[in-house]
């Protein structure tokens, strides 16, 4: 018995229904190979290669592939956008119906079921993959603001649109023709354009890098109240739905079935046990893996391929219950303890396939559908329209209200509404499963496509010009240490990069002399790369309660400045801090911290580190390289680079005092606002007994060929003339005179062996005759001239450097 084309030989005839249903089986996924053997005996067996379904995916996977990675290539400031527009090229508008290129890329036969169940596993392990990055505790934890825009964003315009599309809709549906639009599909166009997606909202944020902004931050808090909201919301109306149509068909076919009957509660009781089951089962489950791996060694894979099997059954059980496929998956994925180290593994085991390769392959395979030509004379064109752009304005007005009520500027109440109102893949996946569900025409699943592309197109350069995260650093207010006033409290922000920075962090804090008649704030910055996290995360441990996941961030680093604390009883408070962020935003965290504590000094750690004895270079790191210059571009005032050397095995004051010496510390004077800046810490440095402070002036014979202003050389002289006459402090104090840069290499030469610590200023961009030509030759210029011929190989510096940047004014 033959079908269709003589390829399909085993048929088997099954019943349902009285209909005739031809199958074939057993279906054979593969082929035999570009060239088959004639094993068989029937030689029709030995089909081309490309006509198998497996080969025939992997093929329409390399197309898919090969397109998204050109475009890529092509367009680098379109990477949001590149697997649509490769779905684009593959559609029915580039397409055309009834040709060989169509044809191989249309869903019919096998490619039906093949094509579906790739697009529902890409889906399904996207939000899962979410759902890990998440953290529920944003809910707990927001604010009302965040709260209410997120409420307010999705629910409430919701409400509203209903009640403006009543009155259109009421009249809707008395014509049968195709040419009208149902009731149904406006309800389903305008839900999806008021809803706002975690994910989508997430990976703007992380485009435009405004994560750890204000703004962003608040942003992610009122998107993953819109998402929790509107996923309560979207269960209880299919729970209800569900019990409409059971009661309809109970009514008109099995009346008195009671079994029947009662499936929708038992469905909502199964999600309920589920939903119970992933909190006080699954997760417990997933608390047990962490304890059962060793700190710093990888999570075993079986516990990896045990998660990923009961997320497939998570996502059946929630399509057996008429839920979203997602639902289940997504819920797990909530349940997972995000972060290192099963949250951090699993990210890394599967993002890069199902973000790399598989989900292009759903957003291109969704699209394929756009067929543009079909708008053409298309009458309910403008109708389709209506609804998306009333929509987006409604949802854009009950944004940007609560926003102004809670007193944000007018631009920033307009770049979140722009947020809450951007549209990515979960709307696209909503969309397609509408039109596979029939909710909505080939028609309106077009134009919601191209609204879809549009918006992902638009929002980004709008808000780029509306909201630059930046300029919340100006300083417009004197946040340094030479204008504070005499033993007023000096509020110093150290961050901290690696476990090596601690001690030497400790001891510079030590050195600026804290005591109860001249107090000292440390705020400690912990910063950590984000790994297996959606959105950054920002923990004060002052304020820290017992988390339940029970993790505890940057315990070294609390427990050290706790005791640095507890030995400076009365002169020194000290506040620790963690920030999880991606490296591009890290310094977002450590000048809004110093920012909102009105910080005047900011310490970093030089991105390199040497050994002990000071000749080899133990570690470099570029993205703290590239940190630091971000710092010094937008902090809001005063910054320090701290490179830190062991001189002769000496590490701290308290050894050094233990060697019967003091602790010698040299400032080198060339002039400028930095070096002011510099030699105020400096004199602080000079009130601590065991600390010998000695101030260099490099002079030349000819003042004019210092090429300084006449009001910077006088605030150089009377800073010194009050340092000289300070009596707080003894601070030697002696003058070099210099001709030029060669010789002020030689003094630096000079000086090199005899300190522990040198504190220079940055002096960037200044000119003068004691650096002129020595910038051509700067490897650092983050640490200014002098500071980058201390630690270079041609003075054989060895001790510590701390190069300081005066607060930069925007006045």
């Amino acid at each position: 018995m033959e079908f269709g084309d003589n390829k399909m030989l085993y048929l088997r005839d099954t019943w349902r229904e009285s209909n005739r249903i031809c199958d074939v089986m057993p279906l054979n996924p593969s082929s035999n190979g570009v060239w088959p053997s004639q094993k068989l005996p029937d030689p029709i067996v030995n089909v081309d290669f490309w006509l198998s379904p497996f080969p025939h995916l992997q093929m329409i996977f390399i197309v898919i592939s090969f397109i998204w990675q050109f475009l890529l290539a092509l367009l680098p400031s379109t990477s949001r956008h590149d697997s649509f527009h490769t779905g684009v090229l593959l559609s029915k508008t580039f397409l055309r119906e009834n040709t060989a290129a169509r044809r191989f890329f249309s869903t019919e036969d096998y490619k039906e079921i093949v094509f579906s169940l790739i697009s529902a596993l890409s889906y399904m392990m996207f939000w899962f993959l979410m759902g890990v990055k998440m953290d529920m505790g944003l809910i707990r934890t927001t604010g009302k603001k965040a709260i209410t825009i997120g409420i307010s964003s999705v629910l409430l315009s919701t409400m509203v649109c209903s009640v403006i599309f009543f009155g259109n809709l009421k009249d809707v549906g008395k014509n049968n023709s195709a040419a009208t639009l149902n009731s149904l599909e406006s309800i389903v166009v305008y839900s999806i354009q008021c809803l706002s997606s975690f994910p989508v909202v997430g990976n703007l944020l992380f485009e435009l890098r405004l994560q750890n902004s204000e703004l962003g931050r608040l942003a992610i808090s009122s998107a993953v109240i819109s998402d929790f909201s509107t996923s309560v919301l979207a269960s209880v109306l299919i729970f209800m739905k569900e019990l409409k149509d059971e009661q309809t068909r109970l009514g008109s076919v099995f009346v008195g079935d009671v079994i029947a009957g009662d499936r929708p509660f038992q469905r909502a009781g199964i999600v309920v046990l589920f939903v119970c089951a992933a909190i006080y089962v699954f997760r417990p489950l997933m608390f047990y893996i962490i304890k059962q791996t060793p700190s710093g060694h990888p999570v075993k894979p079986v516990y990896l391929s045990a998660i990923i099997v009961l997320v497939s059954g998570s996502a059946m059980l929630a399509n057996w219950c008429k839920q979203s496929i997602f639902m289940g998956p997504f819920i797990l994925g909530l349940a997972v303890p995000h972060g290192p180290p099963l949250g951090s593994a699993i990210i890394e085991k599967f993002e890069s396939a199902i973000f790399g390769t598989f989900l292009p392959f759903f957003v291109a395979s969704s699209i394929t559908e756009l067929d543009v030509w079909s708008l053409l004379g298309w009458k309910d064109l403008n109708g389709v329209i209506f609804i998306m752009v009333t929509s987006f304005v409604v949802k854009f007005i009950l944004t940007t209200l609560p926003a102004l009520y809670y007193g944000m500027p007018m631009e920033d109440s307009f770049a979140i509404s722009l947020i809450m109102s951007s549209k990515g893949i979960f709307e696209l996946g909503a969309y397609a499963l509408a039109f596979q569900r029939g909710s909505v025409r080939p028609e309106t699943f077009t134009v919601a496509c191209l609204y879809i592309m549009l918006n992902s197109a638009i929002i980004p350069p709008i808000l780029r010009y509306l909201y630059d995260p930046s300029r919340m650093y100006a300083g417009y207010e004197k946040r340094n240490m030479q204008h504070l006033k005499p033993n007023s409290e000096l509020r110093i922000l150290s961050c901290i990069y690696r476990t090596d920075d601690l001690s030497p962090m400790i001891n510079l804090l030590e050195a600026t002399c804290p005591s109860k008649e001249s107090h000292i704030a440390a705020y400690v910055l912990h910063l950590m790369e984000l790994v297996g996290r959606a959105h950054p995360v920002f923990i004060s441990h002052k304020l820290q309660t017992l988390r339940t996941e029970g993790t505890c961030y940057s315990n070294n680093v609390v427990l050290s400045f706790e005791k640095f604390g507890k030995d400076f009883f009365g002169s020194v408070s000290v506040s620790t801090y963690t920030a999880l962020s991606m490296p591009d935003t890290m310094h977002g965290d450590i000048c809004m911290l110093a920012l909102n504590n009105t910080t005047s000094l900011i310490i970093l750690p030089f991105h390199q580190t040497w050994s002990e004895d000071g000749s080899s270079i133990v570690s470099d790191s570029n993205m703290i390289k590239n940190l630091n210059k971000s710092v010094l571009k937008v902090s809001p005032c005063s910054v320090g680079i701290f490179i830190y050397r062991s001189r002769n095995g000496r590490k701290n004051i308290s050894e050094a005092v233990l060697s019967s010496s003091s602790y010698e510390v040299c400032m080198i004077f060339l002039g400028g606002k930095d070096d002011r800046e510099a030699v105020t810490l400096a004199a602080r440095m000079a009130r601590d007994p065991r600390i010998n402070v000695t101030v260099v002036r490099m002079i030349t014979e000819d003042e004019k060929e210092r090429e300084i202003s006449e009001w910077d050389k006088m605030l150089d002289d009377d800073l010194l003339r009050g340092l000289k006459s300070n009596k707080l402090a003894e601070i030697f104090y002696t003058e070099k005179s210099v001709k030029d840069a060669t010789e002020t290499s030689g003094v630096l030469n000079s000086l090199a062996s005899k300190f522990d610590l040198f504190i220079v200023g940055r002096g960037n961009g200044r000119k003068s005759v004691f650096t002129d030509g020595l910038e051509e030759w700067s490897e650092f210029n983050e640490l200014g001239v002098i500071g980058d011929l201390l630690i270079s190989q041609d003075i054989k510096c060895q001790g510590s450097v701390l190069v300081i940047q005066q607060q930069q004014l925007m006045i």
